[in-house]
């Protein structure tokens, strides 16, 4: 449920997309910034989650390839470490992955791929969510929801590969979000993108 040895071609990353599911309270968290109001958010969402990725892209070099979904959920729990709520994977192999409030910064989730260096692609899968998406389900704009970070590296068969995950805290058993890594290999920049699902 965290980060994971990445598979050779996708380079892959385990966190991920199943439906949605309402809060306790059947409520969202709209409008909740507040350094108070986020601690608060904070031991709601500590607890068992599932997660599963889906369709996304990766573009190595030159070449950009659709990424599939994944075929089956993932299982872990959030839970406070250290004082940040950090991602641990009941996958044995799975990498812990702690996380931070973002406040300072707006985010946007298109559908279309964002393929960088100017690459175009018309194999790649329209991403499964964007901010509209998340606005219907949340009665609110992305930015008015709490947002986490998380950012971890590792090296695998000699690359460097850099994870960066962003998740939309709908309520306390939804968030909504996207994994990103990024490495280089042999000279090559190498960038995976996958929308993500999480809920109890």
């Amino acid at each position: 449920m965290a980060l994971t040895k990445p598979i050779p071609i996708a380079i892959g990353f385990v966190i991920a997309l199943a439906a949605p599911a309402a809060g306790e309270d059947g409520g969202t968290l709209c409008g909740v910034t507040g350094t108070e109001a986020l601690d608060a958010v904070s031991r709601q969402l500590e607890g068992q989650w599932v997660s599963e990725a889906k369709a996304g892209y990766v573009v190595m070099g030159p070449m950009v390839m659709p990424h599939g979904a994944k075929a089956s959920a993932d299982t872990g729990r959030i839970e406070m470490r250290d004082g940040r709520l950090t991602i641990v994977p009941d996958n044995p192999e799975g990498i812990d992955l702690a996380l931070d409030w973002e406040t300072g910064v707006d985010w946007s989730f298109g559908s279309q791929p964002s393929l960088p260096d100017g690459n175009t692609a018309t194999n790649v899968p329209d991403l499964d969510i964007d901010d509209d998406d998340v606005t219907t389900v949340a009665g609110c704009d992305v930015n008015e929801l709490p947002r986490l970070v998380g950012v971890d590296s590792m090296t695998v068969e000699g690359v460097s590969m850099t994870y960066t995950l962003r998740l939309i805290a709908v309520g306390p058993d939804l968030l909504y979000g996207f994994q990103q890594v990024h490495g280089v290999a042999e000279g090559q920049q190498i960038v995976e993108r996958r929308p993500i699902v999480m809920h109890r």
